[in-house]
């Protein structure tokens, strides 16, 4: 049975690769706030790519997250986000785990389906992958989010 740390879980990655291929956009490609678009422009410098091979592992297309959204400015150029990405699977073994670090600066965690999800995921068993990422660079020619 597949794990994410002390999570473990099942995934049909035929049923989310073809959610995903159904969906349009994820909610950064949707959303005009400078922290989204930023997102969208640095989101492939600001992924591990060990997680982006995870996220193909489960079906899940890395431009067409679930939500992501920018907390603050954590120092001149870096940024924390937060976001998440859900796939067709169940949690087998769920807790208070802690989180997985992908580096220093990225964390991610399993938990059951509670936040929203892309419309092609709608009516599916899901399970919510959430990430932390606290070093995103700014990649737009504007001023800073606070």
């Amino acid at each position: 049975m597949p794990s994410l740390g002390k999570w473990q879980y099942t995934c049909d990655r035929e049923a989310t690769a073809a959610a995903y291929r159904l969906a349009a956009g994820g909610y950064t490609q949707s959303c005009t706030c400078n922290g989204c678009r930023n997102f969208v422009a640095v989101r492939f410098d600001a992924f591990p790519q060990s997680f982006i091979a995870l996220l193909e592992s489960l079906g899940i297309d890395p431009v067409k997250d679930g939500e992501v959204y920018h907390t603050c400015r954590m120092s001149p150029g870096k940024h924390l986000y937060g976001g998440w990405y859900h796939f067709v699977g169940a949690l087998n073994e769920t807790g208070d785990f802690p989180v997985v670090q992908y580096s220093d600066d990225f964390d991610v965690s399993l938990c059951r389906k509670s936040a929203p999800s892309l419309r092609a995921l709608e009516e599916m068993e899901l399970v919510q992958l959430e990430f932390v990422a606290r070093a995103v660079p700014w990649g737009l020619d504007e001023a800073e989010a606070e």
